[in-house]
């Protein structure tokens, strides 16, 4: 007999994205929108999807893992709505600040157009650098050669540079920093080669999460009524090419059926497989798999070192721990867990609780960090969290996770490094900032 059965927890998440577009509207924060929104989709929905004939779960007993059953999976949905309240309940206590509605100033000028400049020429100069990355690795896939563990991951990731640099060319434009006519066209090209790097089936949740970046950098200057509205568009946008980047898996189909199967892929929740995901580790942890207790995280630290000076690293991913995805010698099979699985990977119950109230705090923290900062520093700090969010809250491999994040952001966080002291905000200008609450005390005074 399960402790809380599937309609109680599916309220329970509705409930905090009712709590979260509140949040939204009276802090001008999508944080928790964002968190509440994916994690719905592929835990509570997921499970709807499936229990109603929509589609199935995933089927790895080939592998000689445990099938996913409806009772285990509402086992596992118990544990991501119990993380998902221990996560947002953090966020909310410790980021307790009224976000700006963010403008463009005067005295930003001369420091965009010196942004500006650089980004351009780092952007071009990028791109011909991507189309030589991608050849080598392609060349090395052709010759045999693992994805996984021959080929450099440096050179594999290398391309996803590129997103950093479109994100900044999106904040840059949404504050004016492009005055030039060929500014904008070297501008329009760049977005377009990041476009073609992630629209795909393998780079579809980098794809949503820039994407969604871009919603945020571009709703910054509005208010939070018209915020949602655009957020919700660009995640309705985000999730309709997600499903199609998912159907092309089969080249195969025209054109009408490729848009029928991205339907139907989204409707059934077909890559929100999370759910399923979480299930499966279940069944390996602490069964055939002591629990990680943070060598998930430590390995962090390790993945940056390559494979060539470490031939005995450790392998990231159970599956791999265990042997069972690699074929062929070519490469790995997993289905990600959630966030909050691989927090139950670290140490069960109590590992969900620690790291989620650790993530919570950490991401309070970087929005905190961002409400310092001048309103271009701002709004890239925040996009970047929410462009990470949705590979993260996927879960699985967490130290591929954050490497991707930091070869997708090295551009953005060396910039926000080097002119760290020019980006501080200074009192006077926070004046000219306009604040969410300031609509409500002038209705107030109005009334009176």
């Amino acid at each position: 007999m399960p402790l809380f059965e599937y309609l109680e927890l599916a309220l329970t998440q509705l409930t905090l994205l009712v709590i979260s577009t509140i949040w939204l509207l009276q802090r001008n924060d999508e944080v928790p929108l964002l968190i509440s929104i994916f994690m719905f989709y592929v835990a509570s929905y997921r499970y709807w999807a499936v229990t109603h004939g929509i589609n199935h779960w995933v089927n790895l007993t080939w592998l000689g893992l445990t099938p996913v059953t409806q009772t285990a999976a509402l086992k596992a949905l118990a544990y991501i709505v119990f993380g998902q309240i221990c996560l947002l309940t953090t966020y909310m206590l410790n980021q307790k600040r009224v976000l700006p509605i963010l403008y463009s100033t005067a005295s930003d000028f001369v420091l965009l157009q010196w942004f500006s400049n650089k980004v351009i020429y780092f952007g071009l100069f990028c791109l011909p650098l991507v189309i030589i990355s991608r050849s080598i690795v392609l060349a090395q896939l052709h010759q045999g050669k693992s994805l996984a563990f021959q080929i450099s991951n440096y050179l594999h990731l290398f391309p996803l540079a590129l997103v950093g640099v479109v994100t900044l060319i999106f904040t840059l434009w949404k504050f004016n920093g492009f005055h030039s006519l060929p500014n904008k066209i070297a501008a329009i090209l760049i977005i377009i080669g990041v476009f073609e790097l992630t629209f795909s089936s393998s780079g579809r949740f980098q794809f949503m999460g820039w994407i969604t970046a871009a919603g945020i950098i571009f709703s910054s200057s509005y208010r939070p009524k018209t915020r949602l509205v655009i957020l919700s568009t660009c995640l309705l946008l985000a999730i309709s090419l997600f499903a199609i980047a998912g159907a092309m898996r089969n080249p195969n189909l025209p054109g009408d059926a490729l848009n029928q199967a991205a339907w139907e892929r989204a409707s059934s929740a077909e890559d929100a497989n999370m759910l399923d995901g979480f299930v499966l580790l279940q069944s390996v942890y602490p069964q055939r798999l002591d629990f990680q207790f943070g060598m998930e995280h430590l390995e962090i630290i390790m993945r940056p070192i390559p494979r060539a000076w470490w031939p005995g690293k450790p392998v990231g991913g159970y599956m791999n721990k265990l042997g069972l995805t690699i074929q062929g010698g070519k490469g790995t099979l997993g289905i990600s867990p959630s966030l909050f699985g691989s927090f139950y990977a670290e140490g069960g119950v109590i590992g969900i609780v620690i790291f989620s109230l650790l993530y919570g705090m950490i991401m309070a923290k970087i929005v905190g960090y961002s409400n310092k900062l001048k309103p271009f520093a701002a709004i890239l700090v925040r996009a970047i969290l929410c462009a990470s969010l949705f590979p993260l809250l996927r879960g699985g491999d967490l130290p591929g996770i954050y490497a991707w994040i930091g070869m997708a952001f090295w551009p953005c966080f060396l910039l926000l490094w080097i002119k760290r002291s020019d980006l501080r905000l200074t009192l006077p200008e926070s004046f000219s900032i306009y604040y969410p609450y300031m609509e409500f005390s002038e209705r107030k005074s109005k009334h009176y």
